[in-house]
């Protein structure tokens, strides 16, 4: 009995992995930033044809097989009484040349291929913000490290709220932001290309930093804190999170004008804010980063600020310029 349980559960593991895998596949498809890998390959087999053979079967029902192209009914050349080859079984489009447009484009290759053009994007470690300041500075050390530290510990009681949602934002962040407002690559195409820049660029830069000052990550200071998944292989100070999920929030801010903003009088003042629940989205998944205890605060805040140079950037690109009048026009 105990072999059998065991052969079951070895089974029902392999089903796990397998219902994981097909999920998967549908995301790449279904996601609005995909990189248009195909999930999985067409199959194609010897299909029965309609037409039974004529003649003696010996009584059994019998059909001709096709492959692909199908070739019953058998047909002539276009130049002599032999078999039609297969390439002549269907007409080919040469004349005009079909054109190959950006429609045909995944949102993350239409990303990788804008980028590659561009020169001056991606800022380095020792430039200046419009400030006058680093774009981002050295890390905080000492007291204040230390301050971050006890702050990570604390927000651990907030793991169990958070997880499911923050374990999701772990691989894509864009659904978070299209389901603010919703847009894909079919309703939206240019906003959505947009949003693949956003996502290639920002991972690009961050890394840039990332490896200039080599930050470790928390609980490489701190055991307690114990992160609720493994850390990412690469240094923790910017977040590529908040770097990411902030630039995509400047842009939508961008590409749909005054919906992005609500103005308001804060509670028991005069005190006017402004409620933009893009940049809110930003800083919740920033936020939610540092409550699965793999960054500190002032990691967040890097990339907040790390992407504000980024737009100021790309505002400033003709391309850039093209697409985002494209995109608002999505919107109008």
């Amino acid at each position: 009995m105990s072999d059998i349980v065991a052969k079951q559960n070895a089974v029902n593991a392999v089903n796990a992995v397998n219902a994981v895998n097909a999920v998967n596949a549908v995301n790449a498809v279904d996601s609005s930033t995909a990189s248009g890998a195909a999930p999985s390959f067409l199959s194609i087999g010897i299909s029965p044809d309609y037409s039974a053979f004529e003649g003696d079967t010996g009584g059994l029902s019998a059909w001709p097989g096709n492959q692909w192209p199908a070739v019953t009914p058998v047909v002539k050349a276009s130049d002599s009484d032999h078999y039609a080859p297969l390439h002549e079984i269907y007409q080919t489009f040469t004349d005009p040349m079909p054109q190959h447009t950006v429609a045909h484009w995944s949102p993350a290759n239409f990303a990788s291929a804008f980028l590659a053009a561009q020169t001056g994007l991606v800022p380095t470690p020792t430039d200046n913000a419009e400030d006058g300041n680093l774009i981002v500075g050295p890390y905080p050390t000492g007291d204040a490290l230390q301050e971050e530290l006890e702050e990570l510990v604390a927000l651990m009681e907030y793991r169990g709220a958070v997880m499911q949602e923050a374990l999701t934002q772990a691989p894509t962040i864009d659904d978070y932001f299209a389901g603010i407002l919703p847009f894909n690559r079919y309703t939206h195409p240019a906003t959505t290309r947009l949003v693949a820049v956003a996502l290639s660029l920002a991972t690009s830069a961050v890394m840039r930093f990332k490896f200039h000052y080599q930050r470790p990550r928390p609980n490489q200071l701190c055991p307690a804190l114990m992160p609720a998944i493994p850390n990412p292989q690469h240094a923790a100070y910017p977040s590529g999170h908040s770097t990411q999920a902030h630039l995509i929030a400047h842009i939508m801010t961008a590409v749909v004008g005054a919906r992005a903003t609500t103005q308001h009088v804060k509670y028991g003042t005069s005190e006017t804010i402004t409620r933009n629940p893009y940049f809110d989205m930003a800083e919740r998944i920033a936020r939610n980063r540092e409550v699965l205890g793999l960054h500190y605060r002032s990691d967040s805040m890097a990339g907040m600020r790390l992407a504000a140079e980024l737009f100021r950037r790309l505002s400033a690109n003709a391309d850039f310029s093209t697409e985002l009048g494209l995109a608002q026009a999505e919107w109008a």
